[in-house]
């Protein structure tokens, strides 16, 4: 039954999207409602994925279907809900759909709603058939469908100067996804196939050069780094993120950037031959994008650019996790990959609750405070205790500390990657990691001394008839703080499940 629903949870915002559009204004603030109602369709549909998968009761849920079959190329339109695949694809659909009943109370008075709304469904159509993708044109398919929608949307509603903002952020997104499409065309070519899960089987049969599989992934990686704001492709990032709507740029942090980790995991760890070459480089590469963004974060004024920069130095410990786990598999670890990589997809999920309250909150600010700029703010602890609350669980989130879902996630993270590092037996690499960690202070650096700006002190005259937001308002970011908080107390119900996802991967891909 779950594997027959999973076409719908593509076909049914898609559809949904044409008729918000068709009906546009007529709807007003039901564009919304239809929004949220078609990713709770799909948050019911992945719900019941996680907890079968979690309980036994299935391995996964599989779609495929013959797309286009010729002698030079076979291509099969594929869905598949695993226990990888259908937490980050519900990470999506509840993010999505939150997101989507706070725009009803924060955007009402914009114009040309239903067209919104319609780009918004076809950008949330985009994200799931990314994490549910079983062949690598299809992957690439909805990444470039999820790249457009997120740009009009950027360039028709954002800020400032979004025109430019919108374009710096396609040229970037695009060369990367020209990147990775190099690396599909290359696979199809030299290893006969485009389904992912033939990836491993094609490489152990035909025993490639490994230059040229270095090639393919590095292409591919390119592609991925550019999406998650890897340092030195990340520029894109912080005017993308501050000019664009605040509800779009919640999904593209909390839930469109971490996807490219997802399809590291999913895709370029297949060529496995190769990741000797390449691990190293993403730790470095992890440690640096980590004291990067956080360093930046701590010289900021704007909250939404400092959040920004904050999203790149997140991406840094995703990052770190996926380097480690990649070292490891280059050992033959196949245990400690698997810590390392469950701890990064666990944090895109830890990262998509924590930055999403954070960046919804700006709206929040923008509404009640008349701007986002925390020298502008102080003392709102006393005067708006609930959004002061949403921020704490927030920060704490993205701090990693005990009982939020940042605290496993992370833990995890640095487990696997100090394993790795005392394998290899290299001081370097221990090294690296150990910098990693204490570079984690940063992070609470920028983080409390925000809450200390904005929540506590004198507060400003102009802020002294300032009130509580409405619940309507903050009603989304309660029920993420309430969920990021029951994923730090029980995060067994899907980082089990992960965790067996990626061994099970792993194994198939050892020689």
């Amino acid at each position: 039954m779950i594997g027959d629903l999973l076409p719908y949870t593509i076909v049914v915002p898609v559809v949904a999207s044409l008729i918000t559009l068709a009906l546009n204004n007529a709807l007003r603030q039901w564009n919304g409602v239809v929004a949220f109602l078609t990713s709770l369709f799909s948050v019911m549909v992945f719900g019941a994925a996680v907890l079968n998968i979690f309980s036994g009761a299935a391995g996964f849920y599989e779609q495929i279907h013959d797309w286009m079959m010729l002698d030079v190329v076979s291509l099969r339109f594929g869905l598949r809900a695993d226990g990888l695949s259908s937490p980050i694809a519900l990470t999506v659909a509840v993010v999505s759909a939150l997101t989507a009943l706070y725009t009803v109370r924060i955007m009402r008075d914009s114009n040309n709603m239903g067209m919104f709304f319609s780009l918004y469904q076809i950008f949330f159509a985009g994200m799931i058939g990314i994490a549910l993708a079983t062949n690598l044109v299809e992957f690439f398919v909805f990444f470039e469908l999820s790249v457009v929608a997120s740009w009009a949307l950027v360039n028709g509603w954002g800020s400032g100067e979004k025109e430019k903002a919108a374009l710096k952020y396609f040229l970037f997104t695009e060369a990367g996804a020209l990147c990775f499409l190099a690396g599909i065309v290359a696979t199809n070519g030299y290893l006969q196939t485009l389904e992912i899960s033939e990836i491993p089987l094609r490489i152990a049969k035909l025993q490639p050069d490994v230059g040229v599989l270095a090639a393919i992934a590095s292409a591919m990686l390119i592609g991925f780094f550019v999406k998650m704001a890897i340092i030195p492709l990340h520029s894109w990032l912080p005017d993308t993120y501050v000019e664009a709507p605040t509800p779009i740029t919640a999904l593209l942090s909390s839930a469109m950037s971490g996807l490219a980790a997802y399809a590291i995991v999913r895709i370029v760890f297949l060529y496995f031959p190769v990741l000797r070459y390449i691990a190293i480089a993403m730790v470095v590469l992890a440690v640096i994008t980590m004291i990067y963004g956080a360093v930046n974060a701590l010289g900021q004024d704007d909250f939404k650019r400092l959040l920004a920069y904050s999203s790149i130095s997140q991406m840094g410990y995703i990052m770190l996790g996926l380097g480690a786990a990649a070292l490891a598999l280059s050992m033959g670890s196949y245990d400690l990959a698997a810590i390392g990589a469950t701890g990064s997809m666990f944090h895109y999920i830890a990262h998509a609750m924590g930055k999403a309250i954070l960046f919804l909150l700006v709206g929040v600010f923008t509404l009640h405070v008349g701007s986002r700029n925390i020298s502008q703010m102080g003392g709102l602890a006393g005067r708006m205790p609930l959004t002061a609350v949403m921020m704490f669980i927030g920060f704490l989130t993205l701090m990693g500390v005990p009982f939020t879902s940042g605290f496993i996630s992370e833990w995890m993270i640095f487990t696997g990657a100090i394993g790795a590092a005392s394998l290899s037996g290299e001081a370097i690499k221990v090294l690296l990691v150990v910098v990693a960690i204490v570079a984690t202070a940063l992070t609470f650096a920028y983080a409390l001394w925000s809450v200390r700006r904005t929540l506590f002190g004198s507060t400003p005259q102009h802020l002294n008839g300032i009130r509580e937001a409405k619940l309507s308002l903050l009603a989304p970011l309660v029920v993420m703080a309430v969920l990021s908080l029951l994923l730090g107390l029980y995060p067994t119900i899907l980082t089990e499940e992960i965790n067996s996802a990626i061994l099970a991967a792993v194994k198939s891909v050892l020689p």
